[in-house]
């Protein structure tokens, strides 16, 4: 049976590798590099285009949690990633062109993957679709989705943060280290600044010019995912309790803890890059190079990149999927549609994690309906359907949603101190009594 995959993103990719392991012939489509996105670089598969960083692994943090669920469903993209795994804590932090080149052998050898670099421009056609367009899909296919769909076109803004070179770093005003001094090695650079600088720092932000998005472009912003500057000008110390908050990484000069600090991640895993952490933004570049600099580590910086704004589009899942990320079947008689399913940043899913976890329950729930004529849903426990559920679900004023513990269903008042303890054993049970007795593929 032939199914139809648009969209060459983590979550296409690693539906497609799904489909594939399932005996479906897969028309994978992509249209970069021949039409490109105002944030890729180039053609690459699976590219990850802002943080370099797929967040935390202990089970006891929410995307440690949804990881270790993916891993015992069998995602080929986790896989990927611990290929290209380079030091940074507890985190699951990867090269980016590692990560690519692992997903990309992963689709060249599945000999039931057929590959076009070529635009989709629209729903229609007879296969089984599964749009994982992403959040920059091409202004004709998300033409034609919003044309088809109805509805207002939703957008929200994403920001990628700088990245430093190195060898730049003045590391007489920096320091390695974790917070709370998690991992076994000190794979963050740490920049401090002292209250003088850091009001200096906040009036300059609250005072810049942004780029301001173009005239289609909905002025909504992320709340996950907010421009450094857009977060100074909602007060004072909103960084300080936020990306640039000093809690966990001991005490400063003279006994005294740190006012605020930058941390940097490592980009690759030779760390000659790293990455500003939660410093997304969409100053004008001319901007950014001055106000950074007044950070004593970031005076003589190289910026092998600097942020950048682009444009996020997602659907209204409440009102157009059902549990299992498919169109509801109104919608696709309406429309004349074949059998679709949703998955990836579009659906409102936030987070390359989750990505990856939209890409394998529409690829599952699609095998299970083409194959079986039935769904075969993920328990109400597990990390994803959780998720699925808070997106579908009614919701007036639905925004992106990263997966996190409070979406787990709550059987009973638990004490703060052993919640995510007992909600992770709660999740556990649940998946390994649900994937017992079905056939998962062997990633290993």
């Amino acid at each position: 049976m032939r199914v139809r995959v648009i969209g060459g993103g983590l979550a296409g990719c690693e539906a497609a590798l799904q489909l594939a392991c399932r005996g479906f012939d897969v028309d994978l489509y992509e249209m970069r590099p021949h039409r490109m996105t105002p944030a890729h670089r180039d053609g690459s598969l699976a590219q990850l285009v802002c943080s370099n960083s797929l967040k935390g692994m202990e089970p006891t943090s929410a995307h440690g949690l949804l990881k270790r669920e993916l891993r015992l469903l069998g995602s080929f993209l986790l896989k990927s990633a611990d290929e290209a795994r380079v030091p940074a804590g507890e985190s699951l932090t990867v090269n980016r062109e590692l990560f690519s080149q692992s997903v990309e052998r992963a689709i060249a050898s599945a000999s039931r993957i057929h590959l076009h670099r070529e635009e989709v421009a629209s729903l229609a056609g007879d296969l089984p679709t599964i749009v994982a367009a992403g959040p920059l899909a091409s202004d004709a296919l998300a033409d034609d989705i919003f044309a088809r769909l109805g509805g207002e076109r939703l957008h929200f803004f994403d920001a990628i943060a700088p990245v430093v070179e190195t060898d730049s770093i003045d590391m007489d005003h920096a320091f390695y280290m974790n917070r709370w001094e998690k991992g076994e090695t000190a794979d963050f650079i740490n920049c401090p600044l002292d209250k003088e600088t850091y009001d200096e720092f906040v009036r300059r932000l609250r005072e810049a010019e942004s780029v301001e998005p173009r005239p289609f472009e909905k002025k909504e912003l992320f709340e996950g995912c907010l421009p450094i500057e857009e977060m100074a000008r909602r007060g004072e110390n909103t960084l300080r309790f936020g990306p640039m908050r000093p809690v966990g990484l001991g005490l400063g000069n003279n006994g005294h803890k740190w006012y605020a600090v930058i941390q940097l991640r490592a980009e690759n895993k030779e760390k000659t890059l790293f990455n500003m952490v939660g410093f997304q933004t969409r100053l004008h570049y001319g901007t950014q190079k001055e106000i950074f600099t007044l950070v004593p580590a970031l005076r003589n910086a190289r910026f092998a990149r600097l942020g950048a704004m682009h444009r996020n589009t997602f659907i209204e899942s409440p009102k157009l999927l059902d549990e299992t990320l498919r169109l509801k079947p109104e919608v696709e008689k309406e429309n004349g549609l074949p059998p679709t399913w949703f998955a990836g940043q579009i659906t409102g899913a936030e987070g390359y994690t989750e990505a990856i976890a939209t890409g394998w329950y529409s690829a599952w729930n699609m095998a299970n309906t083409l194959l079986h004529d039935k769904t075969d849903e993920l328990p109400e426990e597990s990390c994803i359907r959780s998720l699925l559920h808070h997106l579908v679900s009614p919701n007036e004023n639905f925004q992106p949603m990263n997966f996190n513990f409070g979406l787990l269903p709550h059987k009973q008042d638990y004490k703060k101190k052993d919640k995510k303890r007992l909600l992770a054993e709660q999740e556990d049970l649940a998946i390994r009594e649900w994937i017992a007795g079905r056939s998962l593929p062997d990633v290993e």
